[in-house]
């Protein structure tokens, strides 16, 4: 069996063309080529191997609610821009964001609302369920077979309100079967009662897998992070602020973090101070539903760029999106419980600032190592024990390209 949740990482996994192991080697002394980190070959590599047949969160379900909403997200590695829309019939939907006659976009907002996707350029219409409405001047195609010309559908499927999509139209693996051991970590994510969110993208000029690094780790928090989270997570008793545990499920991760539960501002940091207590009496108002635990994953890690973790006031999901192979787009969302009060708003505001300026403090950093890697100074660079996390999905990246190089030499 592969996909199964387990305290070490060098378990089975399938992502829907064959079980594979984790690459020994990497597992045995966490040392990675540095060119994965800048390499074209391995970032097309990675496109076609990975995010051309790997499950992909894309959105929540509560962002297209009712008939006709639709968001519009884009897989820039793989060129493809991604419609999701609530049909008539309530059935959420996915489809290339591409009209049949002349390869135009149909939906160019992010989200909205429509009643059809009329193509701007000669009105060719699609109804929501992607297939052909209208031809304009359709007798001067002859030969055309409307019924065939839809929009090209694109794998769908939903667990725990987590919307993904397959790009890949021969997969076997089905969405339940790729999150394997890791989906009751999913499942209690409660994110449904936080409706307000707050949201930032950035550009990061850094590889993808440079971004997800610190995520997954914590050895670097009591350098990097002395403004922002430091206090919080490093503690005399765990002074490099390591997971207290670990998990693995096929290519997914999990650490959860032993935190610094004697923490308050300091005196000197109003805002913060006060912000603190406006978001305990919110969590206070709402008798803290949906709350993250004490069992809480600090670090829920779906393979192959989503994370999720436990946030000021609620949660907080980010996603390392690949561009080129020295620069990827980070999208963030924060979520809390609406607010009501002035003090309330402050406190999101301030929480969600806060985020920001972590995450900034590792992009500064990443793009510096970036320049270092491809540089050509060192041929390798070393992932420790209590980074086992990255470690782990470097294991998982190298058998995934090993095992995609071997498919294409049998089929040659």
């Amino acid at each position: 069996m592969t996909n199964i949740l387990s305290a070490t990482p060098d378990g089975g996994f399938d992502l829907g063309h064959g079980v594979m192991q984790p690459d020994a080697a990497i597992l045995r002394d966490g040392r990675v080529a540095a060119d994965s980190f800048w390499s074209e070959a391995q970032h097309a590599a990675e496109r076609d191997a990975i995010y051309r047949r790997c499950w992909l969160f894309m959105v929540r379900a509560e962002d297209v609610p009712e008939p006709g909403d639709y968001v519009v997200r884009d897989v820039e590695i793989c060129g493809v821009s991604v419609l999701i829309v609530r049909g008539r019939d309530k059935v959420l939907r996915a489809f290339h964001n591409v009209c049949r006659h002349r390869g135009m976009p149909v939906a160019d907002a992010p989200c909205g609302k429509a009643e059809a996707f009329r193509c701007p350029y000669h009105s060719w219409t699609f109804r929501l369920d992607g297939s052909l409405k209208a031809i304009p001047n359709q007798r001067r195609f002859p030969a055309l077979d409307a019924g065939d010309l839809g929009l090209a559908p694109i794998a769908i499927d939903i667990f725990a309100g987590f919307v993904f999509i397959n790009l890949d139209p021969l997969s076997a693996l089905s969405l339940p079967a790729f999150l394997g051991g890791i989906a009751p970590l999913l499942e209690a994510t409660t994110l449904a009662p936080f409706t307000h969110r707050d949201s930032l993208s950035y550009e990061v000029a850094a590889n993808w897998k440079a971004g997800l690094d610190p995520q997954y780790e914590g050895y670097h928090v009591g350098t990097v992070h002395a403004l922002t989270i430091r206090e919080i997570s490093v503690t005399p008793a765990n002074p490099f602020s390591e997971f207290r545990k670990m998990a693995f499920a096929g290519p997914h991760a999990a650490g959860w973090s032993q935190g610094n539960p004697s923490w308050r501002p300091r005196a000197d940091r109003i805002v913060q101070s006060f912000a603190v207590q406006a978001m305990g009496a919110l969590a206070g108002r709402v008798a803290g539903e949906g709350y993250p635990s004490a069992e809480t994953p600090a670090s829920l890690a779906i393979f192959p760029n989503f994370m999720i973790h436990p946030g000021a006031g609620g949660w907080f999901t980010q996603q390392h999106w690949p561009l080129t192979a020295q620069s990827h787009r980070w999208t963030a969302h924060y979520y809390y419980h609406a607010p009501i009060t002035a003090s309330e708003r402050f406190a999101i505001a301030q929480a969600t600032t806060f985020g920001r300026d972590s995450g900034m403090e590792d992009f500064m950093v990443m793009a510096r190592q970036q320049k270092g890697l491809a540089s050509g100074a060192t041929e390798s660079f070393y992932y420790g024990e209590a980074e086992m996390l990255p470690r782990h999905r470097a294991a998982v990246i190298r058998s995934v390209l090993n095992g995609a190089r071997a498919d294409m030499r049998s089929a040659a």
